[in-house]
Parts: structure tokens; C-alpha cells; sequence
């Protein structure tokens, strides 16, 4: 084939119209049509509630306002506002309103959903906040035995706002103890799957008995949030898992999991363990789901241990007490699918884990036929 010649000036105005394009797309490119942030509702936490018998949606917001005084010092007020309307959209629009700002959702980190709402299409709820309010995909999904007004209301003693302690807890993974963390992303993907089911933190708020002063007087109202439990539902039903099938369900779960675990021996023995790593495997063999869970932990604590011995990760007391719990979590694990078929609640993505290897020969609604062969392993690291 014959080598193409190409001209000195054909190449120098290739590199004129290329330049020319970058710096327009610079110039241009930046030129958005954004409101001023004095014109905006910069929206921290949202309620989506729904009333099925006017078949009308509640939505609550959390918005935060920067203030400022003549002293040049300034501080925050969070505003909650309410409005419901047949959709979503008006409802919000309806806040707008009230508020005289633009609602934004670019830097909401937390969804409450009600129980009722959670019984509708996900997709439908997520779809417009997501594209007409720019919520993130990885904004965190919880409800609560409040409905999502009261929960944004709630006034929280260490940080007074409930979406910014959910946001360190949760999302920044700060003083947290194997909470689960489900996304608006993971909610539509599992309940979008053949399991069609999942689960999200379940809030009890508590009033504080010893309630935070200041320098003026003690201050009132304040709640505490307990995060131990967990609420597994699909579309046509809910239950409230307890505190120790919370833990285990939230390591099976989570992509990364911290906090501790604490084993108590019949003796009275009581080891603390923390998490330091962790690793889920699911596999499936026709109709029979394996998931082994290797956890590696270093020994954090021990209390009431008969032996006048420095217990450290290479000691046998302590591997001893690590087995044990392993085998423990493992009948949590067993405990926990066995209550999957007793609520028809496939939250431990058996089915959606079978159709992977059967494919479209896999019948709908079919949790009853599968088995479930569950592993906790735990490695203790050896002190230095």
C-alpha cells in the first residue's frame, strides 16, 4: 500500500482546531446556569413517608442555614420542613416553596424511609430524587419506629442534627460497632434481584436520662439513637431482627465491617475481639448456598479469666475462646435462615445467588427450595 504524504500545514491546522476546541469547551464548558448558594436549601437528611389511605407522600427535609451576626462570628440552623403531595415532586416543590430556596440534594447523605414506603417500587421513589434533586446513589437508607418526620426532628445530644450523627456513624464509619450500611445503589439492586429483598438500619430513638448542658443551663430534648437492630423486608413484608442476628447479618452484608465482637464462655469468661479484616465467599452448588466468613481479629479485651497467664492472640485460652465464637456466629448465620423462611424473606440473597449458577430454570419464589450451609472462621493475630 502506498504511505500517505501529509502536508506540513495540514498538520499545523489540525493542532489549531484541536487547541481551538479545548480552550472553547474551557470557556464555555464552565459556563453553567447554577444557583447561588444563598438561593439554595442545602437539603442534609430527607423522610420519604407515605399515607395509604389518601395515597399521599409525606416528605420531610433537613436543611442546614449558615448564620452570621455583627460580631462576625456565625453558626448553623437546621430547618425541617413538611409537605405532602400526590407525588414526590410536588411535595418538594411544595418545601421550595415555603422555604424560598432552591432544594438541593447534592450533599444529602441520609434517606429515612417509613415501612409503608418501603412496600412501594424503590425504583419510583429513588428515580426522582436522584434526577430532578441530584441525591447521590451512595446516600444511606434507614428507618425507624418514629416516622421519618419525627426522626429528622429529633434532636441528637452530641451533634443535635440526627442526619449529620447518621452521616459520622454510618457513612464515616466513626464510633461505629458492625452497623449495616445499604445505599439507595444497594437497595435498588437487591430488591431489583431475584431475592427482591434487604435489609437497612432499624433507629430506636431514646431520650437521654442525663441530658448535655452549657455554660447558661442544661439543655432539653435531647435523644440518643440506638443502631443495634436491623429491619429486613421486601414488598410485602417487614420484621425487626434482634441485636445479636443484627451483628452477623451486618458482617455477611456489609462490604467492610469494624467495631468489635465479645464472646462470654460458660464459666463466665468474657472475651472482646476487634475486627480487623474481613472476608465473605458465596458459592452456589445447584440448589445448595455456601458462605464461609473468615473474620481476623486481635484481642482487645478479657475479663474473669481464671489463669494467672498474660493472654495474648497466640495463647490457647484465647484461641480456644475465638473458636467458640466462631461456632457461635455460625448458628446465628443457621438461625438466621431459618427465620428467612419462616417470614418469606429472602434478606440473605440466597435466590439471587442460585440464579447465577441455574440461570432462567430457577423458579420464582423459590427460598424453599434452596439449602444453606453457613461458616464463621475466625484468625486471632498474634501479638509481636
Amino acid at each position: 500500500m502506498k504511505k500517505l504524504n501529509v502536508s506540513s500545514y495540514a498538520m499545523r491546522t489540525k493542532w489549531i482546531v484541536i487547541l481551538l476546541c479545548v480552550v472553547f469547551l474551557l470557556v464555555f464548558g464552565r459556563t453553567v446556569n447554577s444557583p447561588a448558594l444563598t438561593k439554595t436549601a442545602i437539603v442534609i437528611g430527607i423522610g420519604v413517608d407515605f399515607d395509604e389511605k389518601t395515597s399521599e407522600f409525606e416528605i420531610t427535609t433537613q436543611a442546614v442555614q449558615m448564620l452570621s451576626n455583627t460580631s462576625g462570628t456565625g453558626g448553623q440552623r437546621y430547618d425541617v420542613t413538611t409537605c405532602r403531595g400526590k407525588t414526590i415532586s410536588s411535595a418538594l416543590d411544595d418545601i421550595s416553596q415555603k422555604m424560598g430556596l432552591i432544594v438541593s440534594l447534592a450533599h444529602c447523605e441520609v434517606l429515612f424511609l417509613s415501612k409503608s414506603a418501603l412496600k412501594l417500587d424503590h425504583l419510583q421513589i429513588i428515580y426522582p430524587l436522584n434526577t430532578m434533586y441530584a441525591l447521590r446513589e451512595q446516600a444511606i437508607i434507614v428507618t425507624g419506629s418514629l416516622s421519618p418526620r419525627e426522626m429528622l426532628a429529633t434532636r441528637i445530644g452530641t451533634t443535635i442534627s440526627s442526619p449529620y450523627f447518621l452521616q459520622s456513624a454510618i457513612v464515616n464509619n466513626e464510633g461505629t460497632d458492625g452497623l449495616i450500611k445499604t445505599t439507595a445503589k444497594d437497595l435498588l439492586a437487591r430488591s431489583m434481584s431475584r431475592s427482591e429483598a434487604t435489609a437497612i438500619p432499624y433507629i430506636l430513638p431514646k431520650k437521654l436520662e442525663d441530658q448535655p448542658q452549657n455554660e447558661q443551663e442544661e439543655m432539653k430534648d435531647n435523644y440518643e439513637f440506638d443502631l443495634s437492630r436491623v429491619l429486613v423486608f421486601n414488598h410485602d413484608s417487614s420484621e425487626i431482627l434482634d441485636e445479636d442476628l443484627s451483628e452477623i447479618l451486618a458482617i455477611f452484608l456489609s462490604e467492610t465491617t469494624y467495631g468489635s465482637l465479645n464472646y462470654t464462655a460458660e464459666n463466665g469468661s468474657s472475651f472482646e475481639f476487634r475486627i480487623l479484616d474481613k472476608g465473605v465467599k458465596t458459592s452456589a452448588n445447584g440448589r445448595t448456598i455456601k458462605a464461609e466468613i473468615d473474620l481476623k481479629v486481635d484481642l482487645l479485651d478479657y475479663q474473669f479469666v481464671q489463669t494467672d497467664e498474660i493472654l495474648s492472640g497466640a495463647t490457647e485460652i484465647i484461641r480456644e475462646a475465638a473458636k467458640k465464637l466462631g461456632e457461635q456466629l455460625t448458628d446465628r448465620m443457621k438461625k438466621l435462615h431459618a427465620l428467612s423462611l419462616q417470614y418469606g424473606i429472602d434478606f440473605l440473597g440466597l435466590q439471587a445467588k442460585a440464579y447465577q449458577r441455574i440461570g432462567r430454570k430457577l423458579e420464582e419464589h423459590c427460598l424453599d427450595s434452596l439449602s444453606f450451609s453457613p461458616k464463621v472462621k475466625i484468625t486471632v493475630k498474634e501479638a509481636a
